[in-house]
């Protein structure tokens, strides 16, 4: 078996693919880790003077392709759920690189619309 001798420690190939492989796997699961964003959605129906709105939900990537099928979800569910008839494709979800973000500007779009005296419609799981 091969050794590399390095400043008193002694490492075989084996050894070292071993260490390479445990730092690329915690590399790995912490750029993973990083890798999410908080996201929610909301459809304002200004004619009833109603708000559709979720919670904020952390999304496992942070393409905008996975914000954007969590909105035809959403759009979806508000169709079925109350009788609208949105458009599946639109941007209807708000996506933030953390929970604190989401939560204010979730807070902060809830109290705008009560002061405007739209009925907030929490739409649940979907």
């Amino acid at each position: 078996m091969r050794h590399i001798h390095t400043l008193g420690w002694t490492f075989d190939w084996l050894g070292s693919l071993y260490l390479g492989g445990m730092m690329v796997m915690a590399c790995a699961q912490g750029a993973g880790a990083a890798a999410t964003q908080s996201v929610w959605c909301s459809i304002s129906d200004p004619a009833r003077q109603q708000i559709f709105i979720s919670t904020p939900y952390s999304l496992p990537m942070t393409s905008r392709m996975a914000v954007y099928a969590y909105g035809g979800r959403f759009a979806r569910t508000v169709n079925l759920r109350f009788g609208m008839h949105v458009v599946l494709e639109g941007a209807y979800c708000h996506a933030f690189p953390t929970r604190h973000r989401a939560a204010t500007a979730h807070a902060d779009l809830i109290a705008h619309m009560a002061e405007r005296n739209f009925r907030i419609v929490p739409v649940g799981i979907f």
